[in-house]
């Protein structure tokens, strides 16, 4: 059970974003792993780009630990300088017991929530995170299941009736929730074209088992077409 998590906020030292305060807010407490990292071109060595920009990411990254502090957050940081952002995102995650990773975006509310889920097992994990949220407001819930099996199959509406009635049992209303079920053809696009229409999203490792499974290609597409943040929920590692 996930209560006070853990959250792997990745910024980019060389442009960072704005960091997603009202998103701490909704989840605190909470402890905050803020993984700033400078890109390394491939040509370059990496002791080179560290000598040469090394102030100025520490600068970035001290900036946003500042800001997460100020919100209430437990913050924790590390700096690295690096060629592959998902190895190190990943790596990061491990070493420091990340409940989940945070691909951070523009934040106007927190009214309507998407929530992706895929895999039976992380899927009380992902809805924990959700909990948290209802706790601090009311939101409206879309829940997606990215699974290709069939639009309407049983195995697919016993998934999700059974997630509306975990949620509905903390307290969410059952009017506030509803179902997507896409089909194997239409399940990244449908996924893509509801983001744009909510506010926050959250979905659980979208493909585990490889190196990309905290922030692999999903997630970055989702953050990149709607600027919407989104939070990746990791599997139990003590499972």
């Amino acid at each position: 059970m996930i209560e006070d998590p853990t959250i792997l906020v990745p910024i980019d030292t060389s442009d960072p974003d704005e960091p997603a305060l009202e998103l701490i807010e909704v989840l605190h407490p909470l402890r905050i792993v803020v993984a700033g990292y400078y890109p390394v071109p491939d040509q370059a060595p990496p002791q080179q780009i560290r000598e040469e920009y090394e102030t100025e990411a520490t600068d970035a990254l001290e900036e946003s630990v500042r800001q997460f502090a100020d919100a209430g957050a437990e913050v924790e940081s590390v700096l690295v300088f690096t060629r592959d952002r998902t190895q190190t995102i990943d790596r990061i995650a491990n070493e420091y017991g990340c409940d989940a990773v945070l691909v951070t975006g523009h934040v106007e509310g927190l009214d309507r929530v998407l929530v992706s889920l895929k895999d039976e097992q992380n899927m009380f994990r992902v809805l924990e995170i959700v909990e948290l949220m209802m706790e601090a407001g009311d939101p409206e819930v879309t829940l997606f299941h990215a699974e290709s099996i069939e639009k309407g199959s049983a195995k697919s509406e016993l998934y999700l009736r059974g997630a509306t009635d975990w949620l509905v049992e903390r307290g969410l209303d059952r009017e506030a929730i509803t179902w997507k079920e896409p089909t194997a053809e239409t399940q990244d696009r449908d996924l893509l074209d509801l983001a744009e229409s909510h506010d926050f999203v959250v979905m659980g490792e979208y493909e585990p088992g490889i190196r990309e499974r905290v922030v692999g290609d999903m997630p970055s597409r989702i953050h990149e077409r709607t600027d919407r943040p989104v939070l990746v929920v990791r599997k139990d590692r003590g499972q």
